[in-house]
Formats: C-alpha cells, structure tokens, sequence
C-alpha cells in the first residue's frame, strides 16, 4: 500500500454527566479545538470501500492512517487533507467526511518501541 502524507483533525470525545429526566448518556465532540496531527496512509482497497454481499448489501468506506498521536476509540476524525491542504474524502454536500475509529492498534520497531499507532476508520454513519 502506497503511503501519503497527510493532515488530520480529531474531534475529541467529551462526556457531560447523565440527563436527569430520560436517563441518556450526554457527550459532545470538541469541533472547535480539533487536535491536528501528522499522518501518513490511505484507502484500504481502490475506489475507498470494503462491499459485502449477503442478506443485506453494505458499502462501507474504509480508511488506515499511520499516526504519532494516539487517539481514543470514541474519537472521531475529519479533514482528512493532504500537503496542499486539499480536503481528501468530501461528501456530497461539501463538507468534509467525518470517520469513526474502529481500531487503533500500535506499531512498534525491532527493540520493542512504539513508533506510531495504526488507526481504522470507518465512514460515520452520521454526518455532522
């Protein structure tokens, strides 16, 4: 897999407490103050998705960055741009696609360090 330089922004996760009448979980994502950081990687198959064919069809866009920082799996990540800041995964309306992190796993090198994280994502569901 051919490796691109990139620039990704992470929506941290934030937990508010629990809402009193319905019981519900509150939380927001920090769009505001997203941590940029270095990546390198790209789609996991040509034409960026993994298709399964069975009771029910799915199209699931799929990408593997390569990353310094390691981000939490209730994280969420965006702006995916590269050298010349062109946002790389846009959705139909123009605004930049939005990914769920589905696995962070770290990569280490011969004396046992970790080097960086490998870090899956997958399209959200919900677009913010």
């Amino acid at each position: 897999m051919k490796r691109y330089e990139l620039l990704v922004d992470i929506y941290q996760y934030h937990y508010d407490g629990q809402d009193p009448d319905s019981g519900g979980m509150l939380y927001h994502y920090d769009y505001e103050n997203p941590v940029v950081t270095k990546a390198t990687g790209g789609s996991i198959k040509p034409f960026e998705s993994l298709e399964s064919f069975g009771p029910q069809y799915r199209n699931a866009q799929m990408v593997q960055l390569y990353m310094p920082y390691r981000p939490s799996l209730r994280d969420r990540l965006g702006r995916i741009r590269n050298k010349a800041g062109e946002v790389q995964f846009i959705e139909p309306d123009g605004d930049s696609t939005e990914f769920e992190i589905f696995g962070v796993f770290p990569q280490e090198d011969m004396n046992g360090r970790t080097v960086d994280y490998r870090v899956i994502c997958m399209r959200g569901t919900i677009q913010a």
